[in-house]
């Protein structure tokens, strides 16, 4: 009987500590995905800018005359930024 429960206690012992690794782990991966949830945040904001930009370079360098750059300059680009 001695022994039966002895061994019982040591398999809730080990069961235990595998748990608390477990949450340990769990803990670790919370905190790199809250981070990585704020860097995606932070990349979609800036996304809009980015292609704002990459659109103005190919307005610029594309066969558009230069009243057609000043006008998507002034009347539709500045009005997102």
């Amino acid at each position: 009987e001695k022994e039966r429960v002895e061994t019982q206690a040591a398999k809730c012992l080990e069961k235990l500590q595998l748990a608390e690794r477990l949450v340990d782990l769990l803990a670790d991966e919370y905190e790199r995905w809250t981070l990585a949830v704020q860097d995606f945040k932070d990349l979609g904001i800036k996304l809009i800018g980015n292609c704002l930009l990459a659109s103005a370079f190919v307005g610029y360098v594309s066969p558009f005359s230069v009243r057609i750059r000043k006008t998507l300059w002034r009347e539709t680009w500045t009005k997102d930024i």
